[in-house]
């Protein structure tokens, strides 16, 4: 393996271990975690099971939406390409109890094959866009992914999260207090983006309903979540 790809898989794994520190209690990302709990709720189509309810989550990192998502019923599917990162996952779903209604998988939906492809309810692609080598790729892989007139929660970050510039918008709308709380997600991010080996890609708002345009879904909501307004929250239907 070429010594950067080692580096950039040490640097993912070292990440995926601390993240848990970084986000737990960390308000902005429990908040924009609820935010995709409530949305996932409102595209679940009315059934009396819940578990009968799949839902894919793509690029799920260590597995924290879907450990959020399996407790409320839903068969949660969730994927990443990072082999360690599902490794890490799945030792955390196991410690929770392992429920039978969440698995995990190792595969990247552009270029592999997704069982029951077609079959799912409710996406969800929590800041994948930006740095996914192939967005358009992944974009039809997840419209395949969903059932027709099925619906998908995407976040992309919409800049750059820089340490300085992001404290002190924080501090301008929010005070000083949560501007030093940021820091402990603003200075592991960004020496994790500094040493990532992608181009990242930031969309504006018209950027990105375009792409999903593209690919077959009509936006029904979208806003400025997260830090600072760091991210883009897009919430859409496919197209039957």
């Amino acid at each position: 393996m070429p010594i950067r790809a080692v580096v950039e898989h040490m640097i993912a794994v070292t990440y995926g271990i601390t993240y848990d520190t970084v986000v737990t209690r960390f308000r902005p990302y429990e908040t924009m975690l609820d935010e995709i709990v409530a949305l996932v709720t409102r595209s679940a189509p009315v059934t009396g099971s819940p578990r009968s309810v799949k839902v894919l989550d793509i690029a799920c990192g260590i597995g924290n939406v879907g450990l959020r998502l399996a407790p409320m019923g839903y068969t949660v599917v969730a994927v990443d390409s990072v082999r360690h990162l599902v490794a890490i996952a799945r030792e955390k779903h196991h410690t929770n109890g392992g429920v039978p209604n969440l698995s995990f998988h190792h595969l990247d939906v552009a270029c592999d094959a997704l069982p029951a492809a077609g079959t799912f309810d409710v996406l969800v692609s929590m800041h994948t866009l930006y740095w996914h080598p192939d967005p358009g790729a992944l974009l039809a892989a997840c419209r395949r992914a969903l059932k027709p007139g099925g619906h998908a929660i995407f976040l992309t970050y919409n800049r750059p999260a820089r340490v300085i510039q992001t404290f002190r918008e924080v501090r301008r709308s929010q005070g000083l207090g949560a501007a030093v709380r940021a820091l402990r997600w603003l200075v592991p991010t960004a020496a994790f983006e500094r040493f990532r080996d992608c181009e990242p890609r930031y969309m504006s708002e018209t950027e990105l309903r375009e792409a999903l345009d593209r690919a077959g879904f009509d936006v029904l909501e979208a806003h400025r979540t997260f830090l600072a307004g760091l991210s883009h929250l897009a919430w859409v239907r496919a197209r039957e």
